[in-house]
């Protein structure tokens, strides 16, 4: 067994309490961690490391949540460097609260339109950490600026910053799997998180933004929504990168308002046929998440959060309902809006925080006759343009290759756009010219149902239009500052001030990008200029220069990349 998790404040509590000498020895020896044997009960852990130590942790719901609960029987404790081990090589736990077994319904007035003067010290001590990630770069981020930037954390949740500390949270992580050289270690995810935290940090500093939003929620809020009759859109099957999976179902009202039931748990690709065939926490309908979504329901009594989760509190009702096809009303509404306008809301959506963004705001519900297959994708002749779809997942990519072999079949599909590659979208769901058997009610589920052959009634003799060539990914004219963005978010700032960004400076300028080659040389004079002390030698910098450079480039990186892409898109998709 591993070592317990800890709460963020603990690891920057025990190594605060260490002597320097053994903080600076703590990365070097993380490697001891492999050889202790652990073991643990509900509420203590164990580890004899050799015949006269021996560690004792006390946990709270399984978790050290107080740095004097971490003992340590050799002669230097508490400042030895065993227990500076034990904290730095533990994952860090994201919420040491009790999960509520019911969804918190919130009231409809909100706290202060401005940030308080603890939530801006707050939001200053985490642009502080992470502007000392910056300097140090993820390879040289060891235990000492991870502690920094967990109390950081601590400090944000306490002041009630909770979209901040959570953000903190996944970027320590991406440090400590750098520091390891684990291969999910990602530095362009991490240049993106940083972007998002600092930007984030300076608009509750300077109340830039609806606040509310920018606090963000310990848990996700919900709301009295009151009565819905609700029809099933599709069944999603869900494989994230960071331990989930399970499935969202995707539901419509009488309005044409989309909502959504999600039953995710951690694990890997064997919870999604459990959580599909499992019940629907909302109500005591009766219905699996499966068949809530060829289903319908009636809800009462219904809360929902801002992004149109659906909760399942004790006061909602659900009975189970007539279904309505895709071809009737409210669902075939969906498909009544032009294609360059669904474009358009999907990538909107994309600028939202995930936990504010409408069910279905990213969704594109397209209507086309099967060209065939093109580099592994399924072509999709539509009204507007020619559209590849491709499958998550080998059973949705199976589908599709069996639906790619019968040119000329008409289909109407659910699918989500891919931002860097325009014309290219994720296939979730299908309906169409299908001779579907009775459990496979008005569509296919393309992650969770199998086509057969026999489900084809496509004869492919129709007159199809000519075959376009495969899409291709966004080009990024900016890749030159995109780089150092992110040797930056790896090396550090002296990797940046090492080579010389004339070069590329130019070639931006001359291709028209003055903007962008303006940022690129403030950014690389900003990582050189570093004050000297009388004798020569680096004055430590901790002024806010050169992480504002750093910022700016990574904003304009970001924007300029969604707008090369929706512009991309909407030219694939025929706008003019």
């Amino acid at each position: 067994m591993s070592v317990p998790p800890v709460s963020p404040a603990v690891v920057a509590d025990v190594l605060d309490g260490l002597p320097p000498r053994l903080r600076k020895r703590v990365d070097a020896a993380l490697v001891r961690v492999a050889e202790w044997t652990v073991t643990a009960d509900a509420d203590t852990a164990h580890a004899t490391l050799d015949s006269e130590t021996a560690l004792t942790w006390t946990l709270r719901q399984g978790v050290l949540t107080a740095a004097d609960d971490l003992v340590c029987s050799c002669l230097l404790a508490p400042k030895c460097l065993h227990r500076g081990i034990a904290v730095a090589a533990a994952d860090t736990a994201a919420d040491t609260a009790a999960p509520a077994t019911v969804p918190e319904v919130v009231p409809d007035d909100v706290d202060a339109e401005t940030a308080s003067d603890s939530e801006r010290a707050a939001a200053s001590a985490l642009w502080e950490a992470c502007a000392t990630v910056l300097r140090a770069g993820a390879t040289g981020s060891g235990a000492v600026v991870r502690a920094e930037l967990l109390r950081a954390v601590h400090t944000a949740r306490v002041a009630g910053l909770h979209r901040a500390a959570a953000n903190g949270l996944r970027i320590a992580a991406a440090l400590a799997a750098a520091r390891a050289g684990d291969s999910s270690f990602d530095r362009e995810l991490l240049t993106a998180e940083l972007v998002e935290l600092m930007l984030l940090c300076h608009d509750l500093r300077t109340d830039i933004g609806p606040t509310t939003e920018l606090r963000g929620t310990a848990r996700r809020e919900y709301r009295p929504i009151g009565a819905l009759r609700l029809y099933g859109l599709c069944t999603e099957a869900i494989i994230s990168t960071s331990g989930y999976a399970g499935v969202v179902t995707h539901l419509v009202d009488d309005a044409g308002v989309l909502w959504t039931v999600p039953a995710i748990m951690p694990g890997g690709a064997e919870r999604v046929a459990a959580a599909a065939s499992g019940p629907v926490a909302v109500g005591e309908s009766g219905l699996s998440q499966h068949e809530l979504g060829r289903g319908g329901v009636l809800l009462s009594g219904g809360t929902a959060s801002p992004d149109h989760r659906l909760g399942a509190g004790k006061s909602v009702r659900a009975v189970a309902a007539s279904a309505a096809s895709w071809n009737e009303p409210p669902l075939t509404d969906l498909w009544a809006q032009p294609l360059p306008d669904q474009v358009l809301r999907a990538f909107q959506a994309e600028t939202r925080p995930e936990a504010y963004r409408p069910a279905g705001a990213n969704l594109l519900f397209l209507d086309g006759t099967v060209l065939g297959a093109a580099g592994g994708a399924l072509r999709l002749a539509t009204s507007a343009a020619h559209l590849d779809l491709v499958g998550e997942g080998e059973w949705a990519r199976e589908n599709l290759r069996v639906l790619a072999g019968a040119a000329g079949l008409r289909l109407r599909v659910v699918a989500r756009p891919l931002p860097d590659r325009p014309g290219t979208a994720v296939a979730l769901a299908v309906s169409g010219e299908l001779d579907l058997p009775a459990d496979l009610r008005h569509h296919v589920d393309l992650g969770l149902d199998r086509i057969q052959r026999s489900h084809v009634a496509g004869d492919g003799t129709r007159e199809l239009p000519p075959r376009p060539e495969p899409s291709e990914r966004v080009p990024r004219p900016v890749r030159p500052l995109e780089n150092v963005l992110h040797r930056v978010a790896s090396g550090g700032r002296a990797v940046a001030a090492v080579a010389s960004a004339d070069r590329d400076v130019a070639a931006l300028t001359r291709t028209g990008l003055a903007t962008t080659a303006d940022l690129l040389a403030d950014l690389a004079a900003a990582s050189r200029d570093r004050g000297r002390d009388a004798f020569g030698r680096v004055v430590r910098d901790v002024g806010d220069d050169f992480p504002f450079a750093w910022l700016r480039a990574g904003l304009h990186v970001r924007e300029f990349t969604r707008a090369a892409a929706r512009r991309a898109w909407l030219a694939a998709v025929g706008h003019g």
